[in-house]
């Protein structure tokens, strides 16, 4: 199980993502009219920009971007409250995860197949960094890459809505 823990201080946030004692990755953002988003881990380095006042219907998407390379890695496009689909480019051509919202936790898969990964809300922990607040824990039902575990948990600071 990973345990996301937020930081909010004025002008940005931050979400560290630990398991257990260990600190995986981290997404932050200075909060400002373009959102800025960044996603680091051992070996992740991302980032993806988005304007605050731009129009969220559905197919708008949110594109996540490498910051060593420029490159784009996938998006995230929303759908409907709820339903947002993450594609990106693979060798055997387009690859889609779809997340969806439901009884308050997003469940993650492929259309069809069993759920990869549940988030859902918390507000507890055994043991909290200092300064934060646990508030979603994620866990992952088969074993992932580093690059779909930080998508998963990068999910709830890129969502619009």
């Amino acid at each position: 199980m990973i345990t996301s823990y937020r930081l909010s201080v004025t002008g940005m946030w931050r979400y560290s993502f630990y398991d257990g004692h260990t600190q995986i990755g981290e997404t932050s953002s200075d909060i400002a009219l373009t959102s800025t988003v960044r996603v680091s881990g051992e070996e992740i380095d991302w980032y993806s920009q988005f304007g605050i006042d731009r129009q969220i219907v559905p197919g708008v998407s949110r594109r996540v971007k490498d910051n060593r390379t420029g490159e784009e890695l996938y998006r995230i496009i929303y759908w409907q409250p709820g339903i947002y689909e993450f594609t990106a480019k693979a060798p055997s051509g387009i690859w889609t995860m779809l997340m969806e919202e439901r009884d308050g936790k997003y469940m993650f898969g492929q259309q069809g197949m069993p759920v990869i990964a549940i988030t859902e809300r918390t507000q507890e922990a055994e043991w909290t960094p200092p300064n934060m607040e646990p508030v979603f824990q994620t866990k992952f039902f088969e074993p992932v890459s580093e690059g779909l575990r930080m998508m998963v948990l990068s999910f709830p600071a890129m969502k619009f809505a």
